[in-house]
């Protein structure tokens, strides 16, 4: 009779699982496609293959979910760019903490949500939530684990600061000439990210053609420095900017030592503390610098640029991301709209009164 052979799983970090049995107890085998994952789940039951430390360790009830997370990072490090892994061990070292070093064969998923309903009245629920996510993908090449049952904090909608066109104004000119006016108006002009205007390298400004090119990033490494990276945060994330004449002259002025490497040597930090500075000097409306993103997005919004095109200068893959999260609308634009509701509806109004006005005389 023909043996069963195991079932792969596919698992919510997009590898694949295979359980079997080896003496008396399930072990799981993970690897990158469903036939691999079966392969190995068969060898490892007829001791044709070792397990792995991690699985002597489960089996043995050893494992941590803290050196889980270990294990999970290091068999990814060619795959997870650095501000993911950075991002996984910041929920390693701050989340979740009385599960860190609970062995990962006892977690079940009263302790999922135990864990969760600590730390809803401190973090927001995006936080919780992308803890729960590593956390679930992690226990799951380990033993079967839904975080379907866990009931997250509701999401509260909190809309980001952006600047109205009078605090456009009154950054510009408060800006003007200080460190940070080049990368202030690179955020709020073209819309480009941090990591992307601190990667911005001059072999990727085009004087000639006044063009910018969005090619690299400068990133949070593991270690918790920073990296330039060649990688994106995704595809739409590599784009070609035209770049206006006000910002290619302030460019072409700005003249470092060397104009190799990297266009701005400063520390990230540097752009948002000295904007702070700046802006409660000058009373000014603070925004942050992603708010001069959303600020970007949203004056597309309300010049009326088709979402194709807003999303090809912006860098979003989706429109979901830049309608639901970026673009804002203008409070002169909303006054606009309720002028023109109102004149229609006025006009509806006195055609009415005059034919009653016209019956009564007749």
């Amino acid at each position: 009779m023909k043996k069963k052979l195991p079932t792969p799983q596919k698992l919510p970090s997009g590898t694949w699982r295979c359980q079997v049995m080896v003496d008396g107890k399930r072990v799981s085998v993970v690897a990158e496609t469903p036939g691999e994952a079966q392969a190995k789940a068969v060898a490892l039951k007829n001791g044709l293959i070792e397990e792995s430390a991690a699985l002597k360790e489960v089996r043995k009830g050893a494992l941590s979910l803290t050196s889980a997370i270990d294990r999970y990072i290091e068999s990814r490090g060619n795959v997870l760019s650095p501000s993911t892994i950075s991002g996984y061990r910041e929920i390693q070292r701050n989340r979740f903490r009385g599960l860190m070093g609970k062995k990962i064969l006892d977690i079940e998923v009263a302790d999922l949500q135990a864990a969760v309903n600590a730390e809803a009245a401190t973090v927001s629920a995006k936080t919780i939530k992308n803890a729960l996510g590593l956390t679930v993908a992690v226990i799951s090449e380990y033993k079967d684990i839904s975080a379907k049952r866990v009931r997250l904090p509701q999401r509260k909608r909190a809309e980001h600061a952006y600047l109205d066109e009078q605090g456009m104004m009154d950054l510009f000119e408060a800006i003007q000439g200080s460190a940070v006016e080049i990368p202030i108006l690179l955020a709020v002009w073209l819309g480009m990210r941090r990591s992307e205007i601190m990667g911005l390298c001059w072999d990727s400004v085009d004087f000639e053609s006044s063009k910018i090119l969005v090619r690299r990033t400068y990133v949070r490494s593991e270690d918790g420095g920073y990296v330039l990276r060649d990688e994106m945060k995704t595809e739409a994330s590599r784009r070609t900017l035209d770049c206006p004449g006000y910002i290619l002259q302030k460019l072409e002025a700005y003249t470092p030592e060397h104009r190799e490497g990297r266009v701005f040597l400063m520390h990230p930090n540097t752009i948002y503390d000295t904007m702070r500075d700046i802006c409660q000097r000058k009373g000014v409306p603070f925004v942050g610098v992603h708010g001069l993103r959303h600020t970007n997005a949203s004056v597309m919004l309300s010049l009326g640029i088709v979402d194709k095109v807003a999303m090809a200068r912006g860098g979003w893959s989706t429109d979901i991301t830049m309608k639901q999260i970026y673009q804002h609308v203008f409070q002169s634009d909303k006054d606009m709209a309720g002028n023109k509701v109102d004149s229609f509806f006025q006009s509806i109004a006195d055609k009415k009164i005059d034919s009653a006005h016209k019956i009564t005389h007749e």
